[in-house]
């Protein structure tokens, strides 16, 4: 039996609890559409129904019979889809989703592997198709005339920020001097405003919670105040709040204490922040939230010995 993390606001209903978080990634995904690649939209919807496919596949390799696709696995899909290029090739892609459903939810005992699944996935693709997943394409080109660059690869290449209003509305399109065509990045990153606005309707609705997500937005602030880095551009660009809503906030990959949730976020946002200013990635999260979950047992450990012993000493003071 599965116990639900004790910060749950709601009754262990996972499967209502999954779809509206994948109505609040379905919304993300149809912003990018609109704004964006209206062809982006339809391939999303492939995308979801391979990830529905790998899980019947799995019932009938395992049982003997089709059974219900998890609703887990169509957010896995989604979290993947929305944090890769909008144009890299479906097959690697596919590659990907494989991975991170297969792999990182299926053939894996709960709680024997403690990782984000679409992280798992999403490291897959970096490693086997560093190449592809570094390639920003217009929606209107097959080939780039000038070099392209997300808001992240301009600061990193040039040392120059894109304006924060213009980010925080998703507005990121144009050119810098000529010689570089400035495009948006993922389309889970296009807009901050909306991932914000979405992280509150999850908090409401009792499916998230919110202290890995704010101490992790928290660490990587006072890191970029330490590295010397433009803290509101690097607030801002990215998918930092994107991974505070919906990846920091994952129950399964991160300790379900609350003190352990409080001290994963920081690390998790520490970690990103020295690898955008130390690392070869612009953004950093994979590498910083997997070490994270790798830790989370740990850290629950941590913080119910530490609570044990305050519950200890309270009663001998009591007696």
């Amino acid at each position: 039996m599965t116990v639900p993390a004790p910060f749950l606001r709601r009754r262990a209903d996972t499967r209502g609890m999954m779809l509206v978080m994948l109505a609040c990634l379905g919304v993300t995904a149809t912003h990018f559409a609109l704004r964006y690649d209206p062809q982006f939209l339809p391939r999303f919807a492939a995308y979801l129904a391979l990830g529905a496919a790998i899980d019947l596949a799995y019932g009938l390799l395992r049982d003997g019979r089709p059974g219900c696709p998890l609703a887990s696995t169509w957010v896995t899909v989604a979290l993947l889809v929305l944090s890769v290029p909008a144009r890299m090739p479906a097959w690697q892609v596919a590659s990907g989703i494989f991975v991170a459903v297969f792999f990182g939810k299926r053939i894996v005992a709960p709680g024997a592997l403690r990782v984000n699944p679409m992280l798992l996935g999403r490291l897959f693709m970096m490693i086997v198709f560093a190449n592809s997943i570094q390639v920003w394409l217009a929606p209107d080109a097959e080939i780039d005339a000038l070099s392209s660059a997300t808001p992240l690869g301009l600061y990193a290449a040039e040392g120059e920020t894109w304006p924060t209003l213009q980010l925080w509305l998703g507005e990121i399109r144009g050119d810098w001097e000529g010689i570089y065509a400035v495009l948006p990045g993922s389309p889970g990153e296009v807009m901050p405003l909306l991932a914000l606005l979405c992280g509150l309707v999850l908090y409401v609705s009792g499916v998230s919670d919110w202290r890995a997500g704010t101490t992790f937005v928290l660490g990587f602030g006072a890191a970029c105040l330490v590295l010397d880095m433009p803290l509101v551009h690097h607030m801002s660009a990215g998918s930092l709040l994107f991974t505070a809503v919906y990846i920091v906030s994952d129950p399964r990959s991160m300790p379900g204490s609350k003190a352990g949730r409080l001290i994963a976020g920081l690390l998790a946002g520490v970690l990103n922040a020295a690898i955008r200013r130390h690392g070869y990635l612009p953004e950093g999260v994979v590498p910083a939230v997997l070490a994270v979950n790798l830790l989370s047992p740990t850290l629950d450990r941590l913080a119910f010995a530490v609570r044990g012993r305050w519950l200890q000493r309270r009663q001998g003071k009591s007696e």
